[in-house]
């Protein structure tokens, strides 16, 4: 049955049925032709508003355990249906394809999505911030089946109660939404209708539709996931005679957890989480040694920033409600960075266990982790504990919220580590296009300044965004000269900064090639604080257009930068950039190029002054998924800095770098998939390789072998002679989830 809001919202409650139904992905069970479809889609892309296409039908019914969604798509040609990826979290734009998003607490902000397409390829997100922000290594316990027909294809969802969060009531609501991807026509229709000039139409949560089961009511769960691991290290080093490099060998790494050499291995190559739903509404992570051998290696970059990069998180035990716990103000900050946690400078820090406690119930969403680290003698790192506690309330229709975040970082053998920080923040939404936000941070340290107005950050932001019409945005920055957050990510404290922006997205109608073109400019103005000196002042004027099938080009004619370099930086072992005051006019180009036929090609740019010498860098990048069984992706970056002579301490003042990378995915099935990752920068002159061989016959069970290496490529030029293998290692890894 359904009925409409007064605001034109639609209501939907499903039809609950007493047994499971026949999980097949057919639809053809008599229970779904009694289920009124929903049908009243909109296109978002390419002509914002318009009626679809293509048919599409979705259905849904339940029972005490599973939310079952089901979806007809009807399409006029289905052997056109672009059907390339089956793996789990497979790029998603890609494929034609359907999403379901819920919204469980129905506070219009926060909502988990799940994406399928005709090949049963699963993928699942969390939705955060009306849908600006998503984190797609969230994973989850669920399942889906498609089937391709004379007609189209259909695709049967069944999402477990047990996997959702929500508030246990006689009539528990929760807000929906529905997408599917026409990808030949570049064509994204979604359910139900909303204001076409709203930006993340598909994933805005304010524009849900209201969905109310009757006495929903299921058991708490209680997972553990014991691991096993079993690995191989090689690595190579100096002898003490400094003559020649030696090869040291061995087999299941230890953690110094015992004296015993036997015991240390097997207690440092086991461990488990567990996850256990306190109520409907918050749930306990529990884990022991945990491990991330199996993580993806980073991506390598060559940095011609002054700042530091802020790689990010690739272990799965942070990755998961990691939105719970994120709290990032201006630019580029964060007041919590999990990458501080079990790494440092490189190396790896064995963590013997934590704690994790996420959940929202009324309005509220709280999150809090505490972490605790060995020592690492070696290196003189000592055991640490981590701390962090997060709250948010949300109040009004569209996902206003204040907070705030305490973090704790100590040591916990002496007094060398203590640093604390304290914050709070609100978001206030107008609409669904205007906010305004501000934040406030204090950070306490035991080895640094305890003046107050010198431990601070302060912050003042406000946006308007659409996809189509005129966009704004201000946001201010203050920075105390003494502000460390030492469990967070700051590149840079003691300055002042303002940054505007305004520009507008045009749909250009009867054109076959081009949907969208728009114009933007950017200004900003940065100082430091304590002196009182400008740092930096840039302006830009930029141009994109946007093609039918999804094509960009954006292009930045003139972008005019004043930069202030307080201290000498130097590039390499031969250049060094003096500290001064430069001015740099640089021109951008950034040209990808899609057709939906399963290859992309992108090409960026970029020419210009770069402090004081003249910059060119080239990047090409080439994906090409070959069949569903095979892809490859290649990109390579050039950049060519030609400095004033007395920039070098030889002959020449050119600084040169080259970075390769090539990516290839085989894909047997759902259940099997080998990643390959090999990398070459002529900055360190090594190649690394990764290779990950993942078998998950079932969500929930997991065995990954992974082999990463590191090669010396220049390994003649050094003295003594470099090894060609500098550290190589083999990793099996297998996890079994039991449901308790």
């Amino acid at each position: 049955m359904i009925s409409y809001k007064s605001i034109g919202q639609e209501v939907y409650r499903p039809i609950r049925i007493s047994d499971d139904i026949q999980f097949d992905g057919r639809l053809d069970e008599d229970i779904w032709k009694q289920v009124t479809p929903l049908t009243d889609f909109m296109q978002t892309t390419p002509t914002p508003g318009a009626p679809p296409t293509e048919k599409t039908e979705v259905r849904m019914v339940y029972n005490n355990f599973y939310l079952y969604v089901g979806f007809r798509c009807y399409d006029s040609f289905p052997t056109q249906l672009v059907r390339f990826l089956m793996n789990r979290d497979f790029e998603l734009g890609k494929d034609d394809g359907i999403s379901v998003q819920l919204d469980t607490y129905n506070d219009k902000s926060n909502a988990i999505l799940f994406v399928s397409n005709s090949l049963n390829g699963r993928f699942d997100s969390e939705v955060t911030n009306n849908g600006n922000s998503m984190n797609n290594d969230y994973n989850n316990f669920w399942d889906v089946i498609s089937k391709i027909d004379s007609l189209g294809y259909t695709c049967e969802f069944k999402i477990p109660f047990s996997s959702l969060r929500f508030q246990q009531k006689d009539n528990t609501i929760m807000g929906f939404r529905f997408a599917r991807l026409i990808k030949r026509k570049n064509e994204l229709i979604t359910y139900p209708k909303c204001d076409s000039s709203l930006k993340n139409q598909w994933n805005n949560c304010s524009q849900a539709a209201t969905l109310i089961f009757s006495n929903l009511k299921t058991k708490k769960p209680v997972y553990l996931t014991p691991y096993f691991i079993a690995n191989f290290n090689q690595d190579h080093t100096l002898n003490e005679a400094g003559t020649q490099y030696i090869a040291t060998n061995s087999f299941f790494s230890t953690k110094k957890y015992s004296s015993n050499v036997t015991l240390d291995k097997i207690l440092s190559n086991v461990g488990a989480d567990l996850k256990y739903g306190i109520t409907k509404n918050f749930t306990l992570n529990l884990t022991i040694n945990t491990d991330f051998s199996q993580a993806e290696v980073d991506n390598r970059i060559i940095n011609l920033s002054k700042y530091a990069v802020n790689f990010p998180e690739k272990r799965s035990f942070f990755l998961e409600s990691k939105n719970l716990l994120s709290y990032s103000i201006g630019s580029s900050t964060a007041l919590f960075n999990s990458r501080t946690i079990g790494l440092q400078n490189g190396t790896i820090i064995p963590i013997i266990a934590g704690i994790r406690f996420t959940g929202k119930q009324n309005g509220w969403a709280i999150g809090a982790l505490n972490m605790q680290t060995s020592e690492v003698r070696d290196l003189n790192i000592p055991a640490q504990n981590f701390s962090v506690a997060r709250f948010r309330k949300y109040y009004g229709s569209n996902g206003s919220f204040w907070g705030g975040i305490i973090t704790n970082r100590i040591s916990t053998q002496n007094s060398t580590i203590s640093n604390q920080t304290l914050a709070v923040d609100a978001v206030h939404f107008f609409n669904d296009k205007w906010l305004l936000g501000f934040g406030a941070v204090s950070t306490y340290d035991s080895l640094v300044s305890k003046a107050i107005d010198k431990n601070t950050f302060f912050n003042i932001f406000a946006f308007k965004n659409v996809n189509i019409g005129f966009t704004h945005s201000l946001n201010f920055d203050l920075v105390g000269n003494k502000f460390y957050p030492a469990l967070g990510f700051n590149p840079e404290n003691d300055y002042g900064s303002i940054s505007i922006s305004n520009g507008r997205r045009y749909k250009i109608s009867g054109n076959k090639k081009i949907t969208f073109w728009s114009v933007n400019s950017d200004l900003h103005y940065r100082w430091k604080q304590l002196s009182q000196l400008t740092e930096t002042k840039s302006a830009n004027i930029s141009l994109s257009l946007t093609g039918n099938k999804g094509s960009t080009f954006e292009f930045t004619p003139a972008a005019y930068t004043e930069d202030r370099l307080f201290n000498s930086w130097q590039l390499n072992d031969n250049i060094t950039v003096p500290s001064g005051y430069y001015k740099m006019y640089t021109l951008y180009s950034d040209l990808f190029f899609d057709q939906s036929k399963g290859y992309t090609f992108g090409l960026y740019t970029k020419f210009g002054g770069f402090y004081g010498g003249a910059l060119t860098t080239i990047n090409p990048y080439f994906d090409y998924i070959i069949n569903r069984y095979l892809r490859v992706g290649l990109k390579y970056e050039y950049n060519h800095i030609k400095f004033p002579e007395h920039f070098s301490t030889i002959d020449h003042s050119i600084f040169n770098s080259n970075l390769f990378s090539l990516d290839l995915s085989i894909v047997q099935s759902t259940k099997l998939s080998v990643k390959m990752l090999a990398q070459y920068d002529d900055q360190s002159a090594t190649f690394g390789g990764n290779i990950r061989v993942r078998y998950n016959p079932k969500e929930g069970t997991d065995l990954y072998i992974v082999y990463n290496s590191t090669f010396n490529a220049n390994r003649l030029e050094a003295k003594p002679i470099l090894p060609y293998i500098e550290q190589q290692g083999v990793i099996v890894k297998y996890s079994l989830t039991f449901g308790l």
